[in-house]
């Protein structure tokens, strides 16, 4: 549900909206999606051995928890070509302008 709201209340105001159009490759991973993966895609899971993982959510769900230790929703993630963080990831942040400020933080680490 936090996913949701800074969809419609954070990500729309214009000094977001820009950054988001025209600074950044957005790229959101669904960890609620109940979609199941394409046939012959299923996984095991590494967290827990034995576990297929047959949703697209699960795959993503445990992606994040893997590779980032976190599994908070929202989980926003600034990373540079190579996969690496340009700042620390943060969660569910309502305030627009803590949110421009941590977009802004990122992406002057990446034209470093």
């Amino acid at each position: 549900m936090n996913c949701r709201k800074m969809e419609q209340q954070v990500w729309p105001k214009e000094q977001i909206l820009s950054i988001l159009k025209n600074e950044v490759v957005l790229i959101s991973l669904y960890v609620d999606d109940k979609r199941p993966l394409p046939a012959g895609e299923e996984i095991e899971s590494k967290l827990r051995p034995g576990k297929q993982l047959k949703y697209v959510g699960q795959k993503w769900s445990e992606f994040q928890t893997i590779k980032y230790k976190a599994n908070a929703q929202p989980f926003y993630v600034l990373s540079d070509h190579e996969g690496e963080n340009l700042i620390d990831p943060v969660g569910y942040t309502p305030d627009v302008e803590e949110y421009h400020s941590w977009l802004k933080a990122g992406l002057a680490n990446f034209k470093k």
